[in-house]
Formats: C-alpha cells, structure tokens, sequence
C-alpha cells in the first residue's frame, strides 16, 4: 500500500522533480524604515528578482507597510491572510520570500509562530538577504541566528532609548508623552507655562470656586471659546480632570509612576520613578480654595447598586453602549449614552428611548438559556472555536523530542571538544588554567548552538502549554452546556452577570418604540395581569355593572369614566389627552381609576362583564434585540492564559423580541528544530 506523503515531504518531492516551486514574497517595513525610504517597493523588487534568480514561480505578494515586527501574524492583516491562505487545499505555494529575518518579526514569539506553522503545512521561509531557507538544516541554523539578532537589536534599541529618556526626567527636562494641560515645553526640554492654558484654567478656577458646578466651568469656558487643546469644547469631567490633577493640584509629573511597565518585584522595569517639578499655576492659596469648593459640592447619595446584566454589552439604534440607570426610587432602565452632550451646551443628544431594565433583561437571558440548553447549538459553538483556533492547537510533542535528541547531540559534542582542547593545550605545555581557558574558546561556537536549541525547546514547551490550554477550553466549553442545563436557572444576577460577560454576548437593538412618559397605566396593566380582553360596554353592560361603580360626589359621569379608562386600556392614549378629548380633568379620571382598582370594584365589575364581546389590550411596538455570541470569547477566559477573543469567529445569532409594558506578555513560541523533511 502507497504511502500518502506528508505535506513537508510533498514539498521536497516537488522540488527535486521537474516541478517549479510557486513563491510568494512577504513584504514588511515598520514606519520607520519608512521613514528612512525603506519603502514597501524597494523590498519588492528585491524578493522579486531572488525569485526570478531561483528559477521559482512567482504566485502572489503579501504587504503590511507600516506594521512593527514586534507583532504576531493576527495583527499584521496580510500576514494574517498568508495564513489563511496558507491552510488551503489544495495548498497555492511553496514558499514564502522575505527580504531579510527581521522581516519575519523582531521577537521569538512573532517570528517562530508562523514560520513553524508553515513547515507544518509543507510550506518554507527564504531569506533574501543571506540567501537561505529553513528547508535544509544549514539554514533553519542561520534562521534561529537571525532571530536572535532581530531580537536583541529591538531590545538594544529599547534599553538606549528608556536609558535617555531617563536621564531627561532626571534633569527635569520633557521625558516625552503627554504634555499637562496649562504647560509647555522649550525647544531646551524645559517646562513653562502655556498663556492661553494657564487662561482657561485661571478662569475655571473662578467659576467653580463661585458656582460650585462643573458644568457652569465647562459652559463659560465654551462660551468664552477658551477650548481643549485639541480645539474641542470642554464637558464637565473634561475640565473637572485637569484643573483637580496631580499637575495642577500639586505642581508635578510623577514619570514612570502607577502606570509603568513593573518586574514581577514591583520595580519599574525601564528605569526609576522620577518626580518632575513643574512652575505653578496657583497660589497655594488659591489650591487650598479650590480643594474646599470641590469638598463643598453637593453629592449624589447613592443606594446599593442594582447589577445590569447587559451593561457595556448592548448598543442602541445610534451606536452608543446602552448604560443602567435608576430613574426613580423604583424604576431602573437602561440609558443610551448618545443622551449625554457632546460637550457642555452641544445639544446634540440622541433620542434613543429609555428600555425596562427587568423586561429587556429576562428576554435576553430567556434567549441565552435557550442556546446553552441547545445541545446542537453548543456543539456549533464549540465547532465554531475549532475553525477559529486551528493556528493555536498544533502539537509540538515531536518538535519537542527532535530538540532533546539535537541538545543531547550537541551537549556530547561539546565535551568531546572541551576535553580534546584542553589535551591539546597540556601536551604543548600550557598551565591547567590555561587549558581550561583554550577549552572554553573551542566550544564556544556550540555552546551558542546548545544556548539557541534550549531557547527554542522553551518555545516549544510554552507552545505546547498553549496547545493544553486550548484543549482544556474546548472541555470547558462542554462543561459550560452540562451546567446550562442543570444550574443556569439557580444562578444570581452577579453570576448572570459574569457569565454573558464570558461568553461575549453582545446585543443590539435593531427596533423599539419610544418610551411612554408618565405614570404607567393601571388599567392596562390590570387586564395584562388578568390575561383578559377588554369588553365592549353596551347599555345592558353597563346596567349589569352600575350598582357596583357608586355615587357621585362629583361632576363626573360614571358610565362616561368607565368607557374611558377602557378605551384607554385599548387604545394606549395618554390620560391628559382623554381628558382634554372629552372635556374632563385627567387628574381626575386618574383618581377614580386608581379607588377602584384599589378597592376591588373594578376586578368585580369587570368579572360580571366577563361574557360580553372583547377588544385586544393595547400593547407598545416591540423592541427587537439582535443577540451574538462569540464561542471564542467563552473559551479565552475558562482557559489559563488564554487569548482575548479579538480574533474573527462564526458567530452564532439569536434573536429576541420583547414586548415593553409601557482594554504579563504571554511566553513565548517555539522556534523550528532542525531535521525537518
């Protein structure tokens, strides 16, 4: 029986053959290369004509222009489409041309991944520069090489970067990032006041210590056109923010401070904490008066905080993030963020209706339990990962067993070495010392090759890791479907919460009717309750149910209320609009609604009248919700050191319709062993 060969092999088979290998080239420069007029077309005719030069067939370019080498193939989009494309079958090429190693990527983790993913598809990596390819082991050797030049010449350049941006902070010169507003910096790196900042701020200060109101800051200073930096007019947190900052408060910039790069000590790793003074822009006492009007401001009391389970996950008809809210004691919505100005007296605020936080919510998780109860549903998402994950699931137990087998071979070949120099050097006289010494000198360049195989058996090792994880995900996604249908029923709303938060839930409303304002209807809401229609009052109806409706201590006319407050229950008019069509006071009509379904005789009317012909209860519009669920996001966060979900899934979609009643570096990959087919 013919063995199928794999694809590695069919690539070497192609390649001894009459067959033409196809190349395609990858073509990368980072903006500043580009700078230098490193450009994408000058990499371009150089892999073109190496192409040209090796008798092989060019298929296909690559570009990302603009693109650092410090990132991985999901983050570079043309290399990203190299995958994909790369995974096809049949397979479109052989190889994959780059002008030079760093081209491939400035760390081990962005380098290795995709060339290692290529070998496995039985695709190779050449180097134009150096003229070589991972195909042969003399060339996976110069490749590994390569790489840790790349690497060691970006962290090279960091650490001459980080050292002088130290020793600026250190003298109190402009460090670089973000300039605090009211300041700016010389030409010699120094600090000084901005005039026109330094105006707007001296104003604000002002006009809060007076009125106690950010918004009145943020009004006058629009109003006065003393703007952000950027041009924009100012909000209130907007101004709020700079004038009470460390910058204004205290006169400082804290460089390197909560926010710096940390060891896993604590320490900042780029370089010390330096304070940086800068000229003040206040009095002291004019600090000390502006912390007091900032303490004296009114406060918001706040109750326990409701949990919003579709908080920061469901965007409105605008595009904004629907938000929850506690519009009164006992009502809590949810509330497009478009509401809110632009800016302090922009007046451009969306219209986006107010949702029922409790309705809209047990829709959506009603939605939910359906797909995590779904056993056919759960197997498409878990599916759905698998599509999407392929990249991170490689088995590296092989790759990992060649690296021992070459460290082992490696290790004895250096003690061969060490031990025949060092004779060498004895027998010509030199001292014990000296032999040691020489030893040292003649297995250095394999000491180099044992250090360079370690590196990538780690990378392995943490890609195998990695793979583990995975697995373990795609388990966990199947524990989560055992769990749905056992438990999810059980759970709190902190617990619903997080769960949809982990499943990447996002919905959308695609169609809702405005909000009712006013008070709710209590009518309706009586026949809704009693799942009964409205009945048609004719006159034998209305003797059938008149000794129950009372006196009059009014004007009102009691048959004339009742027909009323039915035709409101079928028609879903206002009550101030009932009232104003027949002449009458609403607050009135709404009283006596109110006395009798308090005391009971409007449920006895209603059930004396309960043979009579029937309308449909008015019901609003319905608010359509676009539910997705995105496998990939359930399956990053179950799993230890897991991805962020950022990369493209099949989503699956639900839809929901309710009726409404009124932003440490991961390890490592593995670099490519040698002896490869």
């Amino acid at each position: 029986m013919t063995k199928t060969p794999t694809r590695a092999v069919g690539t070497v088979l192609r390649a001894a053959t009459t067959l033409t290998l196809r190349a395609v080239d990858y073509l990368r420069v980072s903006t500043d290369e580009q700078a230098k007029g490193y450009g994408i077309a000058y990499t371009g005719k150089k892999t073109a004509r190496y192409i040209e030069r090796k008798g092989w067939a060019h298929v296909g370019t690559y570009a990302d222009e603009g693109y650092s080498g410090s990132l991985e193939a999901d983050d570079r989009p043309d290399l990203k489409r190299l995958m994909q494309d790369a995974r096809k079958t049949p397979r479109p090429f052989d190889m994959v041309v780059v002008n030079e190693g760093r081209g491939i990527g400035r760390t081990g983790r962005a380098f290795w991944k995709w060339v290692w993913e290529l070998e496995d598809l039985g695709v190779y990596v050449a180097v134009v520069k150096k003229d070589y390819d991972n195909s042969t082991p003399s060339g996976r050797s110069q490749m590994r090489k390569d790489a840790d030049y790349a690497e060691d010449e970006r962290e090279n350049i960091r650490d001459r970067t980080q050292g002088g941006i130290q020793e600026k902070a250190e003298d109190g010169l402009y460090p670089g990032g973000t300039i605090p507003f009211g300041w700016t910096v010389k030409e010699t790196g120094e600090f000084v006041l901005s005039e026109g900042e330094t105006e707007a701020l001296c104003m604000g200060r002002k006009v809060f210590v007076e009125k106690r109101s950010w918004q009145a800051v943020a009004l006058t200073l629009n109003s006065k056109k003393l703007f952000t930096r950027s041009g924009r007019p100012w909000t209130r947190k907007n101004i709020r923010g700079r004038l009470m900052g460390d910058a204004v408060l205290n006169n400082r910039i804290v460089w390197r401070g909560d926010a710096a790069a940390r060891d896993q000590d604590g320490n900042p790793i780029f370089g010390q904490t330096v304070v940086i003074d800068l000229p003040p822009v206040f009095s002291e006492e004019e600090i000390e008066e502006l912390k007091a009007a900032d303490a004296a401001r009114p406060r918001t009391v706040k109750t326990r905080e409701r949990v919003y389970l579709l908080r920061g996950l469901m965007t409105s008809l605008c595009g904004k993030y629907y938000e929850g809210h506690q519009h009164r004691p006992t009502e809590v919505i949810y509330r497009c963020k478009g509401r809110q100005e632009s800016y302090a007296g922009a007046g451009d605020q969306c219209s986006c209706p107010y949702l029922e936080a409790t309705s809209v919510e047990r829709q959506v998780w009603a939605g939910v339990v359906r797909v995590l109860s779904d056993a056919e549903r759960m197997k498409a998402l878990s599916q759905n990962w698998l599509d999407a994950t392929v990249g991170d699931r490689v088995d590296q137990t092989k790759r990992i067993a060649d690296l021992d087998q070459q460290i082992a071979e490696v290790e004895d070949l250096i003690e061969v070495t060490e031990a025949t120099a060092a004779r060498r050097a004895l027998r010509r006289g030199f001292s014990r010392a000296e032999a040691e010494e020489a030893a040292e000198r003649a297995s250095k360049p394999h000491m180099d090759e044992l250090e360079g195989l370690e590196k990538l058996k780690r990378e392995a090792e943490a890609f195998q890791r990695e793979a583990a994880d995975a697995t373990r995900r795609l388990q966990g996604l199947e524990r989560l479907a055992e769990t749905a249908r056992r438990n999810l029923a059980e759970l709190t709303d902190a617990e619903k919460a997080e769960l949809l938060d982990l499943m990447g839930l996002e919905a959308k409303v695609v169609r809702c009717a405005p909000r009712r304002l006013g008070v709710a209807c209590g009518i309706r809401e009586w026949f809704v309750k009693a799942g009964r229609g409205v009945p048609v009052l004719t006159d034998e109806g209305w003797e059938l149910i008149k000794p129950l409706m009372g006196g009059s201590r009014s004007k009102l006319d009691r048959r004339q209320v009742v027909q009323i407050l039915l035709d409101k229950a079928v028609s879903g008019e206002r009550m101030i609009d009932l009232g104003a069509k027949h002449g009458l006071n609403p607050k009135s009509l709404q009283t006596q609604s109110h006395r009798w379904l308090s005391d009971g005789t409007w449920a006895k009317a209603m059930e004396r009248l309960k043979d009579v012909q029937t309308s449909s209860v008015w019901s609003p519009d319905p608010i359509e919700i676009e539910v997705t669920i995105r496998p990939l996001a359930i399956e990053s966060k179950l799993g230890d050191g897991a991805r962020d979900g950022s990369r493209p899934v099949r989503p699956r979609r639900t839809r929901c319709a309710r009726r409404s009643p009124a932003g440490p570096r991961r390890g490592r990959r593995p670099g490519r062993p040698r002896g490869t087919p």
